[in-house]
């Protein structure tokens, strides 16, 4: 069961079909929709922090779930989170956005494990 709306899941759907075929070109396609919607972002005074947190494990299923949380709401107001099972992206957004989304950077590289990447990126960044 899907919680999209048709038009959702069929905007979805055809998404691929609108990439070039070509591998580079693709790749190509795909990072300047990110560069926009980076861009568009910015434009609204929203600061993102992605965290890679490569395969959770009992050392740091609790800083996934408890720390990154806390030191994102110590850091300032954030508006949303988006993720999957091995990144967590923050939104800051607000007067403070810049100085939050610093400030949550700081906090997670002092305390990250190795193999960890924090960028200030709408979508994450898997390898430096």
């Amino acid at each position: 069961m899907s919680d999209l709306t048709p038009e959702a899941a069929r905007l979805i759907s055809e998404f691929p079909a609108r990439l070039p075929a070509e591998p580079v070109a693709r790749m190509e396609a795909l990072a300047r929709m990110q560069a926009a919607e980076e861009a568009g972002l910015a434009a609204r005074g929203v600061c993102p922090v992605s965290v890679v947190h490569p395969a959770e494990t009992a050392a740091t299923a609790a800083v996934i779930s408890d720390v990154l949380p806390r030191l994102a709401e110590q850091a300032g107001p954030f508006s949303a989170t988006r993720g999957g099972n091995d990144y967590t992206t923050w939104f800051f957004a607000g007067p403070d956005a810049e100085r939050a989304a610093v400030a949550f950077v700081s906090a997670v590289t002092a305390i990250a494990p190795p193999g960890w990447v924090i960028t200030p990126t709408a979508h994450p960044v898997f390898y430096r």
